[in-house]
């Protein structure tokens, strides 16, 4: 073991110093007094037997660590003292003392200043005083190191050993390292690249930016920015009041943030996500993600699995997702698209939009509109005071909805539609449907089973139904064209008009019956020619008109203004009952001009 010291003396102004002291009121205002400069250098070397670490204790004062390949440890040290007189300087410079102490785990090094000055802020005492020790160590490449320091740099590189650094009020800085690193800052940002081990970091009130880790990650950070690349696995990020950026790390990865936002992508696994106050963006995550903020938006981009988020007063957007989709909000839009399985969105005060989804929906919102479109297995859609627009459903349809129209088109397998309030309009269905609403037009075309459609106060119009029409309607009118199968209406206060009717189903023999019932409204139905029906029509404070050739069973009956008739229509072979009140009831050929 050996040292020497180097003690000297020199005059110099110092401008921080003036600043500082004019701040305590040290000096009158002017021009910065003269100061004398004490400095003196301190060098030891000590061998390290195998498996010793070294332990360095420090305050006010850069540390440099490098290594090298051999057991010698190489210390030197920079005293620096500056006081209003050099005698003030070399006296307390001579006091400052750094210590090495061998034991048998590690080197101990320790700085240790005089008694009277460890208090003074920024290292100005009472005689007007400020310090400092600088340290440049030579590190043998394999020895743990630990480190405590205060009110400076530290920066250490090429180590094989483990670090383990504690610092404050200065810029932390580890490259190119072997083995873990556990680094603590405050004050002062934390750098770390090119570390072959796992590596934890926490810090306050400055940035984190960690790059190229071949092990895991775990960073704690208060008021800064985190930023992490090439992180080879999983890595744990707990941040506040800065923003945090992840990319190229392994999964499963977590973040935590407030007050700031969050960016991740390229991440070979998990990822979860939880933040408040900030924006949340997702991208290139190849296993499942969950995310969720608030009072921002989320915004999730290439998720190779499931994808589930939460969200509070914010827009959530996501494309190309693998699996299934979970997606609860509030007050803001959702937009998904491109989902490789389930769709499951409960979003309130907010717009639904979904495109190209490979699986079933559920989408629920409200006060706000859904548009959904290619959805290959069944949609269920809930929405109140918004529309709803749904196309091109693989599957079955069930939609609800008050205080906004519906219109759907292109389902394969059946729909139910239900509305209050508002208009409903269903095409190119396959499969029977059901309408139900109020104080809306229900419409239909193109419908490939049965049509079964309740309305109140509001209208029925549909054509091209395949199969069977059963309609309940009032105070509007019911028109019905082309429809394959029978007719059931029950209509109150308002017009019922059929054309276009088939006889017969396509490839059967059997009738398709006929029955209407309105009343306050004329009743007019436009027959096949090629079908015989057996008649009965009656109505009060009305006429029965025919243009088909009818053979009544009695003559015309009737008192008043009410009248009702019995009869057949060619062969007679299929029903049609037709009861009105208050109004004219007719039987015509052809079709309705056009209007």
């Amino acid at each position: 073991m050996s040292g020497t010291e180097r003690p000297r003396t020199r005059r110099l102004a110092l401008a921080w110093l003036w600043a500082a002291a004019a701040c305590h009121g040290l000096w009158a205002a002017g021009a910065a007094p003269q100061r004398e400069e004490y400095t003196r250098n301190f060098q030891k070397s000590v061998t390290l037997a195998a498996g010793q670490g070294v332990r360095l204790e420090h305050s006010n004062g850069d540390i440099v660590v490098r290594t090298h390949g051999s057991s010698e440890l190489r210390i030197d040290a920079s005293i620096r003292v500056s006081a209003a007189s050099a005698a003030d300087a070399a006296a307390f410079g001579n006091e400052i003392r750094i210590q090495v102490e061998p034991t048998a785990t590690a080197i101990w090094i320790r700085t240790s200043y005089p008694e009277s000055r460890r208090d003074s802020f920024l290292g100005l005492g009472r005689r007007n005083i400020s310090y400092s020790v600088n340290y440049e160590i030579a590190l043998p490449q394999a020895a743990p190191l630990q480190i405590r320091n205060r009110f400076g740099n530290v920066s250490v590189s090429n180590t094989k050993g483990g670090v383990d650094i504690t610092n404050a009020h200065g810029l932390l800085t580890l490259r190119d390292g072997q083995g873990g690193a556990r680094l603590e800052n405050s004050f002062g940002g934390v750098e770390v690249s090119q570390n072959l081990g796992d590596v934890s970091v926490t810090n306050g009130n400055n940035f984190v930016t960690v790059t190229d880790v071949k092990g895991s990650l775990n960073v704690r950070n208060r008021f800064g920015n985190v930023k992490a690349v090439r992180i080879s696995k999983p890595a744990v990020i707990d941040n506040g009041n800065g923003t945090v950026e992840l990319s190229i790390a392994a999964g499963p990865s977590r973040i935590h943030n407030s007050f700031g936002a969050v960016t991740a992508a390229d991440v070979t696994g998990d990822l979860t996500v939880t933040s408040n106050n900030g924006a949340v963006e997702a991208r290139n995550v190849t296993g499942a993600a969950e995310l969720s903020t608030s009072f921002s938006s989320i915004t999730a981009n290439d998720v190779g699995r499931k994808l589930t988020v939460s969200g509070n007063n914010n827009r959530v957007t996501a494309l190309k997702i693998g699996e299934s989709a979970t997606v609860n909000n509030t007050f803001g839009a959702v937009e998904l698209g491109n989902v490789g399985g389930d769709v499951d969105v409960a979003n309130r005060n907010g717009k639904v939009v979904v495109r190209d989804i490979r699986g079933a929906a559920v989408l629920r919102t409200s006060f706000g509109d859904i548009d959904a479109s290619g959805i290959s297995g069944n949609a269920t859609v809930i929405d109140n005071n918004g529309a709803v627009l749904v196309r091109d459903v693989g599957g079955a349809a069930d939609i609800r909805n008050s205080f906004g129209k519906i219109e759907v088109g292109s389902v394969r397998r059946g729909l139910k539609a239900i509305s209050g309030n508002s208009n409903v309009t269903v095409s190119d269905i396959t499969g029977d449907v059901y309408v139900k609403t109020s104080f809306g037009l229900a419409k239909a075309e193109r419908i490939g089973g049965s049509l079964t459609a309740e309305n109140s106060n509001g209208g029925v119009r549909a054509a091209g139904v395949k199969g069977f029409a059963s309609v309940r309607a009032t105070f509007a009118p019911v028109i019905l064209d082309n429809i394959g199968g029978g007719v059931d209406v029950d209509n109150q206060n308002g017009l019922v008009e059929l054309a276009g009717l088939a006889g017969r189903s396509t490839g059967s023999r059997a009738c398709n019956n006929i029955t209407v019932k309105t009343s306050f409204g004329p009743i007019r139905v436009y027959l096949p020619q090629d079908t015989g029906y057996a008649v009965s029509a009656r109505t009060s404070f009305g006429r029965i008109n025919s243009e088909h050739a009818l053979t009544m069973d009695g003559s015309l009956a009737g008192s008043g203004s009410s009248a009702s008739i019995t009869g057949k229509i060619g062969g007679g072979e299929c029903e049609l009952r037709l009861t009105n009140g208050n109004g004219n009831i007719d039987i015509l050929k052809g079709r309705p001009k056009p209007k």
